[in-house]
């Protein structure tokens, strides 16, 4: 049995590394506080994993930050301009074409059947192309081809891979788009207004990805200043509209694939922020950053990237997605393909951007946030040793069992966040779960 100063051990261990699930052991020499001398030490530091399946308390802090970034971009603070609630805003959901029908559940919980069309008949394999089955949102089935022979696997894996680029397309037709409607050219709305932006990426029960975005207006200035008086939310709403509607980036030519171009699909939402609804800012913003922490599937099993096929093998998962991963690896042998590297983003299902990324002035920044957090640890370790020793990579894990069994049993303790959809997005959400 443990005394008390063991135990006293154990809870100093876990407290340091922040209940982190897989901490990074470190030792070195460090400076003293109290005595003022060097002295050999060991130093536990949480691994920072954004994703909720490999590190539950760290992709917990990761998701505050994120919300912070969004929360500070809507309403301001740390850092931004309060100016900013005045802004034109909007929020935005894209989404993907339909490249096969899927089983699908209502978003809103009610139970109705999945594809209630009697006289659709059946798929060129013999399938029935209607479902009259009423699929819950846990329901294995959902996401799930009616034919997956019918599914274009390989343009659905090429979409997910030019999604970056797509979105990096439709900023630079959103500025020459707002341009047309002020009717001065792009370079003069450049010089006297920005277009800021936040977004992150979710993975639907399909494997393909949709994007929520928060989009801005500034002034010349950046969030300091108010974007000219005719680009209000009328004129950029009406512009995003337009763009998402024409915009398209070419895609490499696979013959067992229709896809030639990559467009957004044709249902999307479209919606705009009230600058004096705080609550609003606040359910946006834990709305979308909730996604930040996810994995393509949402299991431990797309975690980390794929090495070789055998691990594809090995996967438990639904069918569906393990097809989706083989596709990706399969492509990513093709040498016309080699650019796209799907190989090592099979895992992420072909996409190879970031979960969530943001313009440069749209609000503070991960790093920020981070160092003001690192200070204020720093101003209240007074007793402590110095971390600005010298230290050297000694494994992972806590090195005693206890630890490891503690961090897990207060990491369950927890309350869990709720989730709720913000008001006026419900559209969106039933409309990503359904393929036309």
């Amino acid at each position: 049995m443990r005394s008390v100063s063991e135990w006293r051990a154990v809870l100093a261990e876990v407290d340091q590394a922040g209940l982190c699930a897989h901490p990074v052991r470190l030792r070195g020499v460090s400076l003293d506080r109290s005595t003022g001398e060097l002295a050999e030490g060991a130093l536990l530091v949480p691994c920072k994993d954004r994703r909720a399946t490999v590190c539950p308390s760290c992709s917990r802090l990761y998701q505050a930050d994120a919300w912070q970034l969004v929360a500070a971009g809507i309403r301001g603070g740390k850092g931004v301009s309060p100016e900013v609630a005045g802004h034109p805003q909007l929020f935005i959901t894209l989404t993907a074409p339909s490249f096969g029908p899927v089983h699908r559940a209502d978003p809103r919980g009610v139970p109705r059947p999945c594809r209630p069309r009697r006289s659709a008949g059946c798929c060129p394999h013999g399938r029935p192309l209607s479902c009259m089955l009423r699929h819950g949102k846990s329901d294995p089935a959902v996401g799930e081809p009616l034919c997956p022979e019918c599914f274009d696997y390989r343009g659905a894996v090429l979409w997910n891979a030019h999604v970056s680029r797509l979105w990096g397309r439709t900023c630079d037709r959103l500025y020459r788009e707002v341009a047309r409607a002020g009717g001065v050219s792009a370079r003069e709305l450049r010089s006297g207004a920005r277009l800021s932006y936040i977004k992150v990426v979710e993975f639907q029960a399909r494997g393909l990805v949709h994007l929520h975005v928060v989009v801005r207006a500034d002034g010349g200035a950046g969030p300091s200043e108010a974007p000219p008086a005719w680009l209000d939310a009328a004129v950029l709403t009406e512009a995003i509209r337009q763009v998402v509607s024409q915009v398209g980036v070419p895609v490499p030519g696979v013959e067992e694939s229709g896809l030639r171009r990559a467009r957004w699909g044709s249902q999307y939402d479209v919606r705009v922020l009230l600058s004096q609804d705080h609550a609003d800012a606040t359910a946006i913003a834990a709305y979308v950053a909730k996604y930040a922490t996810k994995t393509a599937d949402g299991t431990p099993w797309l975690a980390h990237r794929i090495r070789t096929r055998a691990q594809i093998e090995r996967l438990v998962l639904r069918p569906h997605i393990v097809a989706m991963v083989k596709t990706a690896w399969a492509l990513g042998g093709r040498r016309n393909l080699a650019p796209l590297r799907l190989r090592d983003h099979a895992h992420t299902l072909g996409y190879p951007g970031q979960f969530s990324s943001k313009s440069v002035r749209f609000s503070t920044t991960f790093t920020a946030l981070r160092q003001a957090r690192s200070e204020y640890v720093r101003r209240d370790a007074v007793g402590d040793f110095d971390y600005d020793g010298e230290w050297r990579y000694a494994g992972r894990g806590y090195a005693n069992a206890d630890s490891d069994t503690l961090a897990k049993t207060l990491l369950d303790a927890l309350p869990k966040a709720p989730r709720k959809v913000p008001q006026g997005s419900q559209s969106a959400s039933q409309e990503s779960s359904q393929c036309p």
